[in-house]
């Protein structure tokens, strides 16, 4: 198991703290809303490729860059940090939060781009009464997991945790559904994997949906046994499917779940 070292590049917006494993072609992975965790996925592919793991600019005690205020501006800081720091286009991964950064890099940078992984990616999302209330981890587990046992130990304290989530609002400025990027979903090309859960609560599955008729080079594949935290609740399923759609280009069905 690669141990993940952490450094800090230096970014014309400001610093970005990130933490890097592995050794391989590159994969940057976009973290989700509750902030950066290694899964087991995630370990499971530095051995195949080198990892690199941003810390979204506000996560985790990281200071905010004022100059990056959206997903657009995300989209664009990781643009920046492909161009100067790895030198050529790279696969790239989003789970939630991170999907939806991806899927904006994807459309303004298409260059840099090389493989897609989508994981539940947000933004596609109308409102609803059924998001649980903040302070309420019970309820929000529900809502992530198939198998809330399957969830990592939270090792943030309460007021990081609040930390992290006002800082994934303050990106979204309360758009749940984003229109624009809806819109311009057609103008990726890159080779895409979308990957849900079957039994996803947090995005409807029209998105899945959505995402697939309008991205030209998809699969959209459906992992059973997994909500919408599919990196936790099916990791064996979901490291395998996503390494073979890196390595090949192809993404495979998955057709049962993981009940070990």
């Amino acid at each position: 198991m690669d141990t993940f070292e952490t450094y800090e590049a230096s970014l014309s917006t400001g610093p970005l703290r990130l933490r890097i494993a592995g050794q391989g072609r590159p994969l940057l992975h976009l973290h989700s809303g509750a902030g950066p965790r290694v899964s087991p996925v995630v370990t499971a592919l530095t051995e195949r490729h080198r990892v690199i793991a941003p810390v979204t600019p506000a996560f985790d005690g990281t200071p905010a860059h004022p100059a990056v205020k959206d997903f657009e501006a995300l989209a664009d800081l990781y643009a920046e940090f492909i161009e100067k720091e790895i030198g050529e286009a790279c696969d790239v991964m989003g789970e939630s939060f991170g999907g939806r950064t991806a899927l904006w890099l994807a459309v303004k940078h298409p260059a840099l781009v090389d493989h897609l992984v989508l994981e539940g990616p947000t933004g596609f999302r109308q409102p609803t009464k059924d998001w649980p209330t903040p302070g309420d981890p019970i309820a929000r587990d529900r809502m992530l997991y198939a198998r809330p046992e399957r969830a990592p130990n939270e090792t943030r304290s309460a007021a990081e945790q609040a930390a992290n989530s006002k800082a994934a609002e303050g990106y979204a400025n309360g758009i749940t559904y984003e229109a624009k990027l809806a819109e311009r979903l057609p103008e990726i090309t890159a080779r895409t994997l979308i990957i849900m859960g079957h039994e996803e609560r947090v995005i409807p599955i029209e998105a899945g949906h959505l995402l697939k008729a309008r991205i030209q080079h998809s699969h959209l594949t459906y992992v059973f046994g997994a909500g919408h935290a599919v990196e936790f609740d099916q990791p064996k399923l979901v490291g395998q499917l996503v390494a073979d759609f890196l390595e090949r280009g192809e993404s495979f069905i998955v057709r049962e779940a993981d009940v070990a």
